[in-house]
């Protein structure tokens, strides 16, 4: 769901300490947040698709594991080549208070924050047999990716050796309107911090959801969430090879909890002595929710990671090559279940996400995945479950999380413009 960048920004602008963090000087950093934070927020503001966009879109939701029903559908693509690999490719760009999303046979890099280029490709395989690939660019303003990463580290830092109530007090002071913003649906309800003989400092945060407080001025937003986050449950921890454990994420029953180390405003274990961590990573997650009558999901879910570190670029690359223990209903157990498998062989799926520095140009915040599905009853019967959920959100639900996830980080670019002045 999109309302994770909006808590990942959040936590990124959290305290006084993190503000200068955005750029080499005051005046640089005030402009290289409000363009990150600004940009963004355009990106949710009215959004508006073109007819070809529309059709594309509701089309390839409906699809994406049944690939074959629109493989040959001129409606959907933007190009169609010779090898097989049929492509979409859409501009988003924003002008006259309204964000615009086009389906153009050409496109082109982002040249203002919160422009993007969004470029989906269907490539068939075989028989049965496809492969899906994206790629993602949203314009994020000038801010480096050696500045995004300083900021992460501020973040950390501005945790460390400091109470709970003094966390508070600087984030509520530091950043009034985005608490005001965010507090509309969640409340942090835990937040412990544990100095260590080390000298590293462990931080545990809780953040409740609660569709409760929109409920008023967003009925649908609040109505989906009911249906669909209360019932989720997930976990995920980042570990290492040599037994370590860098990061936990727990959800259930509206409530995240997010566990991590640091010193130094570096990662450290949650478990053994404070080290650098590796830049070749594991994480095991599990997730289950529940659509319709069924609960669905998967456990042991295990992706290699890869950190991305270099002199343009920050961030992650994950595969996932092994096949989780799927939770399916009992009226699907007797259906063939090896084309679950297929995703994960060879190259496994991949998902790459990190921000990329472009000279003389709006660096990127950049997103790539592939997969490779098969066709076949038991991913019929999962397409269909995950139309439901795309149906109950595409509509009010859709335009009033817009409207949250806008007013949220326009929040964050007036608190950002307000504390670097």
């Amino acid at each position: 769901m999109r309302l994770a960048s909006v808590l990942v920004v959040a936590a990124l602008s959290a305290c006084r300490g993190v503000g200068p963090a955005f750029g080499p000087s005051l005046p640089e950093a005030r402009v290289n947040a409000e363009d990150l934070f600004g940009g963004i927020a355009q990106r949710f503001t009215n959004v508006q698709r073109n007819p070809k966009f529309a059709i594309a879109r509701g089309k390839l939701g409906r699809n994406a594991l049944t690939p074959s029903a629109i493989y040959d559908d001129t409606a959907v693509w933007t190009a169609m080549r010779s090898d097989g690999t049929r492509t979409v490719a859409i501009d988003g760009e924003f002008s006259n208070n309204r964000y615009l999303l086009s389906a153009r046979s050409a496109t082109q890099l982002p040249d203002n924050a919160g422009d993007s280029r969004h470029v989906i490709a269907l490539k068939k395989l075989a028989d049965n047999e496809y492969e899906w690939t994206t790629s993602v660019d949203v314009g994020a303003g000038r801010i480096t990716a050696a500045e995004f990463a300083n900021v992460i580290s501020a973040l950390m830092l501005s945790a460390e050796n400091r109470t709970p109530t003094a966390i508070r007090a600087d984030y509520r002071a530091s950043f009034p309107r985005t608490t005001a913003a965010m507090g509309r649906l969640f409340s942090i309800d835990t937040l412990r911090t544990a100095r260590e003989s080390d000298g590293a400092t462990t931080v545990t945060l809780g953040i409740r959801i609660d569709p409760n407080r929109i409920r008023t001025t967003m009925p649908a937003f609040a109505a989906y969430l009911d249906k669909y986050a209360a019932v989720s449950k997930y976990r995920a921890i980042v570990t290492d090879k040599r037994g370590g454990q860098w990061v936990e994420l727990d959800g259930a029953d509206n409530f995240l909890t997010l566990r991590l180390r640091s010193i130094g405003g570096r990662f450290a274990p949650l478990n053994g002595p404070a080290r650098p961590i590796p830049t070749d990573l594991e994480i095991q997650s599990q997730f289950t929710t529940k659509v319709l009558l069924f609960t669905v999901g998967f456990r042991q879910l295990s992706g290699d990671v890869k950190v991305i570190q270099t002199d343009r670029e920050r961030g992650w690359l994950v595969r996932f090559r092994k096949e989780p223990q799927w939770k399916l209903p009992p009226a699907v157990s007797f259906i063939i279940k090896t084309p679950l498998r297929r995703p994960f062989m060879g190259d496994g799926a991949m998902f790459r996400i990190g921000i990329i520095d472009r000279p003389g140009g709006q660096s990127l915040i950049a997103r790539r995945g592939s997969a490779a599905v098969q066709e076949s009853a038991i991913l019929r019967f999962l397409n269909r479950l995950s139309g439901v959920a795309m149906g109950d959100f595409v509509g009010k639900a859709e335009v009033e999380e817009n409207r949250f996830s806008a007013d949220a980080f326009n929040a964050m670019r007036l608190d950002a413009r307000a504390l670097l002045q």
